[in-house]
């Protein structure tokens, strides 16, 4: 290991700016905040910046996921295979998953080639191996659709291949864009990459029969009762407690069995696979591992630990199965085998490094992040620090920003030059160097005579805050959306079915328009159109179809019963916890200072209405000395990290 003291966002500049340095590294921070405001520092620098997110582990039998998250994970791990990436930030927890082996998730990749002899129906089975889902038409990726001899492949989030045959031989290669689905580009080769980590290399026969070994076994019941010893279970509610786990075994094979597996691997990852992997064994070899503070890298698994030892003891008295990948915590350090590791700490006093040790570098610097609207102070720095002859950047944000600080060091009479894109062009520049993006904050580097100043310090941006009158909140809303013929819907009484089309049936002289539904064994529903409050569209887990219902059969009535008793043992928690929270005291907020209004002023955006009012509403709970007790919801990209900061 070789210790730099150095942070991660003075170590880009250098490394980014340098076009000799060409060795892809790898970002290891402590949590998921800072790899975002690393990541988004970085693409400043870079625009080969990836960020490898941790996965959501199933815990409990629904779970809410965004559907990007496996596609995010799976690029990263994709590019990293072509030779594609330069710079990954990811955290400790993603590292320390579970995963498929690399030999497992690559064993299986298509490489066209035009002129290539590939047969059509080979194609498909390979398709469906790698994960792809065959649809109609091509409309997203990981998606794959079969029309004569054209197929259509979903690889990106815009884009996707179109792959001709004449006869068994390739002859042609294009990309072609979503929306449109017109040809942009020809192709001579391409090569088609997994379209989700979680891979199928068992059939799903042989993964169902190793879940039922392992049950037979009594590794499930008597491994749950023998961990949690605070049970005390009597002989009755022993049973009880092993019928339930068996009954949540039956039910999970019934799904693996019917397609929907994916939501079932975190259980049962060594029934699915025999070998397991972690992040760090796809990286190859010329990789650099970056640890972005080693100390609050080891504070985090202590803590994240501790966490899933109180998960696990959750589910156990709950009589829930717990998941075989839910973290493999283990010592990092050792973990790292043989990658070139440097870790990066920031100290706060030359007098904290001690002296000089082998494999360990120190890069002397300090932070620029006062100057705000303090003109007096920014110009006179700037003065002294070219009379020293150092290289200086300014970073301006956006081109508004830009123009406000050339015309300010035309005005003071400093050299300056405005340069679009930083390279190392910079060194031989003696002007102030003014460019437009921007840093969570500036930085003097001593030993490479460059300081970098970020507009974040330079400019507070006054934000206008609006709100929606009520009138429009208060607007009538779509409740019930367009459906396409073979969709699945959910009525309220009769459970899943499938739209067929919508029919007019005249009855009693009175003609009307009903929606048809298809049940198992062929039975159809006709609901009027007037009655469409009693039908949604269904909105299921995994990309398996949904298991269709037998109309005027119970086991709709089976499957709501089974949810209530769900959702019973969720409000007696729910009554307890609020119960214990009536009485508890909690710890009330001071109003806002002028440090939190300057701080909210900074948020680069405008605020939605909704933001403002969950704002508003956050803070009088705060300021109130009973505990708080709210729960943030948004869609992914939406602003609730904002909200919460």
């Amino acid at each position: 290991m070789y210790p730099a003291y150095l942070t991660w966002q003075k170590f880009g500049f250098i490394y980014c700016t340098n076009e000799a340095v060409n060795k892809p590294i790898c970002i290891v921070t402590y949590n998921e905040m800072q790899a975002k405001k690393i990541v988004k520092d970085l693409e400043y620098f870079s625009q080969n910046v990836r960020y490898f997110p941790k996965r959501e582990i199933a815990t409990y039998d629904f779970v809410a996921e965004s559907k990007d998250l496996p596609f995010e994970r799976i690029e990263v791990l994709n590019k990293i295979k072509e030779n594609k990436v330069k710079i990954i930030v990811t955290t400790i927890e993603a590292i320390m998953q579970k995963m498929i082996c690399k030999e497992d998730l690559y064993k299986n990749i298509i490489n066209l080639k035009i002129n290539d002899t590939f047969p059509l129906e080979k194609m498909k089975k390979e398709l469906i191996l790698l994960g792809y889902e065959r649809c109609d038409l091509v409309e997203s990726r990981g998606t794959f659709s079969v029309r004569g001899g054209i197929i259509d492949i979903g690889t990106n989030e815009k884009e996707g291949i179109r792959i001709e045959f004449w006869g068994d031989s390739i002859d042609s290669i294009r990309s072609f864009k979503y929306s449109s689905q017109r040809s942009i580009q020809m192709l001579n080769e391409y090569t088609v990459f997994p379209a989700h980590e979680f891979l199928l290399v068992k059939s799903k026969e042989t993964i169902v029969n190793n879940i039922k070994k392992y049950a037979e076994t009594n590794e499930i019941q008597n491994g749950n009762l023998t961990e949690n010893s605070n049970l005390n279970l009597d002989k009755k509610f022993k049973n009880q407690y092993i019928e339930k786990i068996e009954e949540s075994l039956n039910n999970d094979i019934n799904l693996i069995e019917s397609g929907d597996y994916i939501s079932k691997i975190d259980k049962y990852f060594n029934c699915f696979y025999e070998k397991n992997s972690n992040f760090l064994e796809y990286l190859k070899n010329d990789f650099f591992v970056f640890l972005d503070e080693e100390s609050k890298i080891n504070q985090r698994i202590e803590s994240i630990t501790k966490e899933n030892n109180q998960l696990i003891k959750n589910l156990l008295e709950k009589a829930r199965i717990v998941p075989e990948s839910i973290l493999n915590i283990s010592n990092f350090i050792l973990n790292l085998g043989d990658l070139k590791i440097i870790s990066l700490e920031q100290q706060d006093t030359f007098n904290d490094l001690g002296k000089n040790r082998n494999n360990e570098f120190i890069f002397p610097c300090r932070d620029i992040s006062f100057y705000k609207t303090e003109v007096n102070i920014f110009v006179n720095d700037i003065l002294k620090m070219l009379n020293d002859k150092k290289t200086i950047i300014i970073l301006g944000g956006n081109e508004a920003n830009v123009k406000k600080i050339c015309a300010l060091l035309t005005d003071k009479e400093i050299p300056h030059k405005y340069i679009q894109k930083l390279d190392e062009s910079i060194k031989d520049i003696k002007e102030v160097i003014v460019s437009e993006g921007a840093l969570d904050n500036g930085f003097e580097i001593y030993d490479a005579n460059l300081a970098v100043i970020s507009s974040e310090e330079f400019f507070t941006n006054n934000i206008v805050k609006r709100k929606i009158s009520k009138t429009f909140k208060q607007g009538e809303k779509v409740v019930f959306a367009d459906l396409k013929t073979g969709d699945f819907v959910v009525h309220r009484f009769h459970g899943i079915g499938q739209f067929i089309g919508v029919n007019t049936i005249e009855a009693d002289g009175i003609t009307k328009d009903y929606i048809k539904l298809k049940y198992k064994d062929d039975d159809i529903l006709y609901v009027p159109t007037n009655n469409l409050d009693t039908i949604r569209k269904y909105i299921g887990e995994g990309e398996a179809s949904p298991k269709i219902n037998k109309l005027g059969g119970k086991e709709w009535s089976t499957t709501t019963k089974k949810v209530k008793a769900n959702l019973r043992e969720v409000a007696k928690e729910l009554i307890e916890l609020y119960a214990k929270r009536q009485n508890a005291k909690g710890y009330s907020f001071s109003k806002d200072t002028d440090w939190q209004k300057q701080f909210e002023e900074k948020f680069p955006y405008r605020e939605t209405d909704d933001q403002l009012r969950c704002i508003e509403e956050t803070k009088m709970d705060m300021e109130n000395q009973k505990p708080m007790d709210r729960l943030l919801c948004g869609d992914v990209g939406y602003g609730k990290t904002e909200v919460a900061i």
